[in-house]
């Protein structure tokens, strides 16, 4: 807003960053698939199911409003190359890109890349049902029949590298409550930006995409906010469920956030704004002096509402509290709070030192709502385009930080013998130090970042049986399909876990689940390395005398005999306290010493 275009800023700088424009009106999941098929470049496909749900709504409301399940075609005119899936000239995904996004979102872009990873980690059963059905009346794959947005099946944490939510609306938001009318309250934003650009016609400044609710501009004509909030209210839109004003409430998030989660091998950041101070005798927030004029009466609304206790639930749907006073701090539009992280999730305080994956990092700042996108011009504030530039700078190293260096496609056949060792969180001289060295110089494992291993961090069980597969040096190719119905056939992981089934290394927990996602236990691992041993014809020594763990009778009927083999032969050994803890987590550095004593 002030500062220039900060794409074409970031790009000079050598950041590859593209941007996507979705229906600011739209619901998340509206949203979130006009982002993949731009993203994409395919035609936007907001799901069967998801399509006939909203008219059978709008039709028990007695609503002439439709729901088409296309929208816009951005065939030929992705934003980004070589991400997502890889199509055919027939249209058929045949696989999919490794490279990786980090997602930004501002508003109600932070639940919208939330829920965009969620939709690609988890898929939706709705649509997947739906492509079942479809297939068994008309043949076919059901992957056919259904959106790749919606499949699932290939992990998110594969896709998507890192998250990051600018004064998200990740819990909802008393803005909407608190100004009572929430139609009157969004048109009467969008009013005060529009006048202060000197518009007229409304929608030169905003497309509304909202053709596939039989929602249109008749060409050449202008409406002003008010004229095209009146319509919209007229048509009924407003008055549903599938729009951002119910997404933003609290309510509504509390539907939509239902379902997420945290992915062990994504970095998550958010930043929230506060542009309020508490008043020492009441309580109450009121508005910093040097708030944008926009926001002063809303942020003085928001931090003196009596709040109607409204309910809040957590991202497992579990009753977490109501609002209360604890909600007052806000950025003008924006609980404070309810901007950190969603709550529920995993979350500490951002330190850039200390950057982990699988938790959500949140920083507090002293900005209203519209300075995280350089704010509206004010005279007061000259510093506005150097902070604000300032600030991506920092969401740009928090990403370069987190980026992990893409394995070749085609490696060196004479590659040196030692690379030089990269990873500052590996120590030499350090336990595990030797077996990740070994593994990295091998091509078997990689660094979470260029320069970190991230040693302590889970593997699931794909990963896990992935490694075995490169430490074998088999031919993925050789393994077309995969026999569990929870594993892709477009899945990384699923020529590795194919070959494990059909030699007996691994087994599922029933005849169609493996869950390749889930995290490995010591347990898991102890047994699957030494039926990988029977299977390749490694005879392990005794080089130990067998050992009694003190928590040995936890250890499962199966694995038992599986930990003590491993134990004598040296692979593997208790935690200091003696136990060998069965069901905990392996770690990527345990991972790599298991490895290393087959090698």
């Amino acid at each position: 807003m002030t500062s220039g275009n900060m794409m074409d800023y970031l790009g000079g700088k050598g950041y590859d960053v593209v941007n996507a424009s979705v229906g600011p009106l739209s619901s998340c999941w509206d949203r979130c698939c006009e982002l993949f098929a731009q993203l994409t470049g395919t035609k936007t496909d907001y799901g069967a199911a998801h399509s006939k749900a909203c008219e059978e709504s709008f039709a028990n409301a007695d609503n002439d409003l439709k729901h088409d399940r296309y929208g816009r075609d951005y065939t030929g005119a992705a934003i980004t190359s070589g991400w997502g899936p890889i199509y055919d000239a027939n249209g058929k995904v045949t696989g999919w890109y490794d490279n990786k996004l980090n997602l930004v979102g501002h508003s109600f872009g932070g639940p919208t890349v939330t829920m965009f990873l969620q939709l690609l980690a988890e898929g939706d059963a709705d649509e997947i049902a739906w492509g079942k059905e479809q297939a068994a009346l008309y043949g076919g794959d059901w992957h056919d029949y259904v959106s790749p947005l919606f499949w699932g099946d290939y992990d998110g944490e594969y896709l998507i590298n890192s998250v990051t939510s600018l004064a998200g609306v990740l819990n909802g938001t008393t803005f909407l409550s608190t100004c009572k009318n929430s139609a009157d309250a969004i048109m009467s934003i969008v009013a005060v930006i529009a006048n202060s650009f000197g518009l007229t016609d409304l929608t030169i400044m905003y497309d509304f995409q909202l053709e596939h609710f039989g929602i249109t501009k008749t060409p050449g004509e202008a409406k002003s906010s008010e004229e095209y909030f009146s319509f919209l209210k007229q048509q009924g839109f407003l008055d549903g469920y599938d729009n951002a004003l119910f997404d933003l409430s609290i309510m509504g998030t509390n539907d939509l956030k239902q379902g997420w989660d945290t992915y062990d091998n994504v970095y998550y950041f958010s930043y929230a704004g506060d542009k309020t101070y508490e008043d020492p005798l009441t309580a109450y927030h009121n508005p910093d002096p040097d708030i944008m004029p926009l926001f002063s009466a809303w942020s003085f609304d928001m931090g003196h509402d009596d709040y109607s206790f409204e309910q809040v639930k957590d991202i497992h749907g579990k009753w977490a509290g109501n609002t209360d006073k604890s909600w007052m701090a806000n950025d003008g539009m924006v609980n404070t709070i309810s901007a950190r992280y969603p709550i529920g999730a995993a979350n500490k305080p951002y330190d850039k030192n200390a950057i982990e994956p699988g938790i959500w990092q949140w920083s507090d700042k002293d900005y209203d709502h519209l300075s995280f996108c350089g704010g509206l011009l004010d005279p007061r504030v000259s510093s506005t385009p150097k902070e604000t530039r300032a600030f991506y700078q920092e969401i740009m190293d928090n990403i370069a930080a987190t980026t992990p260096i893409a394995k070749p496609a085609n490696p060196d056949p004479n590659p040196t013998p030692e690379k030089p060792f990269p990873f500052k969180d590996v120590p030499k001289g350090g336990w595990s130090y030797d077996y990740i060295n070994k593994l990295y110089q091998e091509g078997i494992v990689n660094g979470k970042t260029s320069d970190t291993f991230d040693p302590k961090g889970n593997v699931t069980r794909g990963q896990f049986v992935k490694m075995l597969g490169c430490l074998d040096g088999i031919d993925a190719s050789q393994y077309s399909s995969c026999r569990f119905g929870d594993v892709s056939n477009r899945s990384v992981f699923a020529p590795y876990i194919e070959w494990a089934a059909q030699n007996g290394i691994v087994n599922g927990y029933d005849a169609q689940t493996f869950k390749p996602s889930q995290n490995i236990s010591r347990e898991q691992m102890a047994a699957i390395i030494c039926r990988y041993c029977e299977y390749a014809g490694i005879e392990l020594p005794k080089v130990n005398p067998a050992t009694e763990f003190g928590d040995e009778a936890s250890i499962s009927a199966y694995a038992i005999g599986y930990v003590k083999t491993l134990q004598e032969a040296g692979i593997i050994c208790g935690y200091e306290d003696g136990n060998y803890r069965p069901f905990a987590n392996t770690t990527r550095e345990q991972a790599c010493k298991v490895l290393c004593g087959l090698l």
